[in-house]
């Protein structure tokens, strides 16, 4: 029979593809869960890798209403005490925790399970640094200090194998582009980006006279194919877009960045700026911007984009040498991690 690991975390796209990045290594050596929640975009990309999916309760610490937050500590402790008979009844031997709140109660429920927690951000999400005491290994895409006591380990973010084998040719013939203009990808994240999709339809005509545009809107988010604009909500599988794209605008998560970092693709990164939530992305923006791998643009300059991308134009033969020399894929490194954690005698 063989071993079993649990994968939890949720919320975003982004929380869930580096955790499914690591099946082509781990899956056929042993059987895979997914704890997220009970709908979401988890279950939707999990079920979609035939991995067990499990829909779990959890609370979430909704900023700027300190009412909801009250019952949180009440809810939380339910949702441990379910995560605690589902570990029990699953027994894996290792538990990954990739972050978001759904992640929380099967992370401080692992018991005497090896517990790897990864953070795919400049500085740590609550439910990881929560999680951090019970981490048997805490990986990290970015240098982080220590958190409660524990070094983690700096080996980039898991990457989905099928970016690297993307077909630009047949990207180019499902978007009606004839390749003699410069083609820009703009990644709204799985929700979609409003600031970034407002700013992108305020300035059309002036990107589609420079580029042929890729724009990934978001869930929910349609709009009208045009002559040189290739509009579509969502993607599971956008390598051939990522082949085609010679420059990129992105929102600041971590899994995009370093996607599109391994790829070598010049990026300019929006980030979501602090108070829309926890200053996350300007932290990676900051970083990416510090060490030459990308340029920024805070969102309320968004009218500035038209020559923010000339510049990025300009630049992006430095910007692909600063990333040939940076390590943007962990894949190999943390799946040797989770294989030797689930392989430990048990304590």
């Amino acid at each position: 029979m063989r071993k079993k690991i649990i994968m939890t975390g949720g919320g975003t796209a982004g929380h869930v593809m580096p955790l499914l990045a690591l099946l082509p290594l781990l899956g056929r050596r042993y059987e895979v869960h997914y704890v997220g929640r009970k709908e979401g975009i988890e279950r939707e990309l999990a079920e979609a890798e035939d991995v067990v999916y499990h829909g779990a309760d959890c609370p979430k610490l909704v900023r700027g209403k300190p009412l909801s937050a009250l019952k949180v500590p009440f809810s939380l402790i339910q949702a441990r005490k379910k995560a605690r008979k589902l570990v029990k009844e699953i027994s894996p031997s290792l538990i990954i925790s990739k972050g978001g709140y759904v992640s929380l109660p099967t992370a401080l429920e692992c018991g005497d399970v090896p517990l790897l927690v990864h953070e795919s951000d400049a500085s740590f999400g609550l439910a990881n640094r929560l999680a951090a005491k019970k981490a048997s290994v805490i990986c990290s895409s970015f240098p982080l200090p220590s958190v409660r006591g524990k070094t983690p380990i700096c080996t980039g973010s898991p990457l989905r194998r099928s970016i690297y084998s993307g077909d630009a040719e047949a990207a180019r013939r499902a978007c009606g582009f004839s390749g003699k203009k410069k083609t820009l990808l703009v990644l709204g994240g799985s929700t979609g980006a409003k600031a970034v999709n407002d700013a992108v339809d305020a300035q059309l005509g002036k990107l589609t006279r420079a580029f042929d545009v890729v724009h990934i809107r978001g869930r929910g988010n349609g709009a009208k194919r045009l002559p040189g604009y290739f509009p579509l909500e969502f993607t599971p599988a956008p390598q051939d877009f990522f082949a085609l794209a010679d420059l990129a605008v992105t929102r600041g998560g971590g899994n995009s960045l370093f996607e599109l970092g391994a790829l070598g693709i010049p990026m300019l990164i929006v980030p979501l700026p602090k108070g829309a939530s926890r200053g996350d992305q300007e932290k990676n923006a900051e970083y990416f911007s510090a060490h030459g791998l990308a340029l920024t643009l805070p969102q309320d300059e968004l009218s500035r984009l038209c020559d923010r991308l000339a510049l990025l134009d300009a630049k992006s033969s430095a910007l692909r040498a600063a990333m040939s020399a940076f390590r943007f894929d962990g894949t190999d490194e943390i799946a040797k991690i989770c294989i030797e954690l689930a392989e430990r005698e048990p304590r």
